[in-house]
Formats: structure tokens, sequence, C-alpha cells
């Protein structure tokens, strides 16, 4: 449907005096909703932003409801065109959100209140939307996930792995490249010093960023499910390989200048020109998934 048409459903939809005289009905049903929201995840709201303005690791989550917001809005009148048809099985997921929301709380796992939020989000989605509206709202809705944490074991675990990829990478290019060390274990040991690899450079920070960039690049992606499954998943890699060779950077520095240049100015920099890079690969990505024919129409426009 056009957008043209959605106006014009809009603007004459079957029985639009009973509409009008439920809207006020509708917008206090819509207050009561948001009051208990926020009642019920005040704290939940209030430990994320915490945690993202705290944790590294979760920089970039104030960033992920923009936009969610920006895909709602992008997609109001397709949105609007669909069949209203609330669903009582939406109920089953409220009860589930609530039962997490507990859980957590009285286990005190954070991980299990965020979650529960967007559990609850989905079960209001389908109770007083229906299935038709909910499967529309599944990327707004879905890409907050990205603003979600982990708990630590699954971050520890992933952080432990991605250390020992990276290290072994950007070794084995630095070797290629001239530079001399020994290493044991996540220690370097250069004629200049010695460079430890901690957990804040093991790349999880810029893999979970590129993860939440990569889930916005395939949204606006054309073409088939499938192009933008691969340029989603693509982020993995561009993570992975830009962290390492960012850790190839600091150990060349570090052996043919001093540790002492490599872990100063040139340490806090790096990250951002390899994330600039990153970028770059997943441009080129989605330049390379993207339909002949959707890069032919837009040439011609």
């Amino acid at each position: 449907m056009s957008t043209l048409e959605s106006r014009r459903a809009f603007a004459a939809p079957p029985g639009a005096g009973t509409a009008s005289r439920l809207a006020p009905r509708a917008v206090l049903g819509g207050a009561v909703v948001a009051a208990l929201l926020a009642a019920v995840y005040f704290r939940t709201a209030a430990t994320l932003w915490h945690t993202w303005t705290h944790n590294d690791d979760y920089s970039h989550g104030p960033l992920v409801p923009l936009v969610s917001l920006a895909a709602l809005w992008l997609g109001r009148h397709r949105l609007a065109a669909l069949p209203l048809g609330p669903d009582a099985r939406g109920l089953a997921l409220l009860a589930l959100a609530c039962l997490l929301q507990v859980l957590g709380i009285r286990a005190d796992v954070f991980a299990l209140q965020g979650w529960s939020l967007l559990v609850m989000l989905t079960g209001l989605s389908l109770t007083f939307q229906g299935t038709a509206r909910t499967r529309a709202l599944a990327f707004p809705i879905g890409y907050l996930a990205f603003m979600l944490t982990f708990p630590p074991f699954v971050m520890n675990t992933l952080s432990y792995g991605l250390k020992e990829i990276t290290m072994r990478l950007s070794t084995a290019a630095s070797e290629a490249l001239g530079a001399q060390f020994q290493r044991s274990g996540m220690t370097l040991y250069l004629a200049g010093g010695d460079l430890r690899m901690e957990n804040p450079c093991s790349g999880l920070r810029s893999l979970l960023a590129m993860l939440a960039t990569a889930a916005a690049f395939a949204w606006f992606q054309p073409g088939a499910g499938w192009r933008r499954l691969l340029l989603f998943l693509s982020g993995i890699p561009i993570a992975v390989a830009g962290n390492a060779l960012r850790i190839t950077a600091l150990i060349l520095v570090a052996h043919y200048a001093g540790v002492k240049q490599a872990t100063g100015r040139f340490h806090d920099w790096s990250g951002y020109f390899v994330y600039a890079a990153a970028l770059g690969a997943l441009f080129a990505a989605r330049a390379l998934l993207t339909p002949r024919t959707a890069r032919a129409g837009t040439e011609a426009a």
C-alpha cells in the first residue's frame, strides 16, 4: 500500500464516528499502560542508564532506543495500514514478562529484568495491536535487545574467546611484518617492555557496537531476507578483523618505537580510526549485497 493510500485510509476509515468517540478512551488506556510500565521498570531503566554511562562495553546503549524510534516513525504509515486485531495470546507474554521481572529482582540477576522489558513490549503489542502489527514492529522492538546487558559469565566467556582469537591473528601478522617478541598467555615480552592484552582490548565492545550498527544497516538493506542476514552477520568478521588490526598496529609501534608510545595516545585514538575503517567495510558489504536493480534505481533517481 502506498503512502497516499495509507493517508486515504486514515482520512476516512470505516466507522470514523465510532473511532473518534473511542479516541479519548484509547488515549486514557495508553496513559495508564505507560504509567504502569514506568512504575514496574523505573529501576530497570535507571540501572540500564547507569550501565550505559559507566560500562564501556555498553556505551552504545543510549543510541539504540533512538534507532528503534526512528524505525517506528519511518514505518508509521505501513503500520497504520495494517488491520487492528487484539490477540489474547499476548497475555501469556505479559505473564512471562512479569515472571522474569520478579525472578530478576529476587535473584538479583539484572539481565532478566532487561529482557523482561522486551517480552513485555511484545506482549503489549500482541494484546492490543494484534499479530499483523506486532510483526511489523518486530524490528523496532527486537532492536532494543542491543541496549540490554548480558550476565557477567557470558561477557567473560565471550571476552576470553575474542582475546584468544585477536592475539593469534595480531601476533601472526606482527611477526610477518618483522616484530620480535615472546608470548606467554595474554602478555607479549618485547625488547623495550611488556604488552598485556586486558579485557577492554578483547574487541567485545567493538563487536557489540558493530552488530548494533550492522542490524540497522540490514533493516535498510533492499532485497531478499538472506541479503539482510548476511549483512548483519558480516558485522562479526568486520569487528574481529578491525580489532586484530588495531592490536597488530600496537605491537608494531611497541616494537619499532617503544611500549610507552604504543600505550599512550596511539592506544586511545587507534580505536576510533579502526571503528571508522570498520564502518567503511560495512558500507562496502552493503554495496556488494545490494541487488543490481536497486542500485540502478538509485542511480536513476
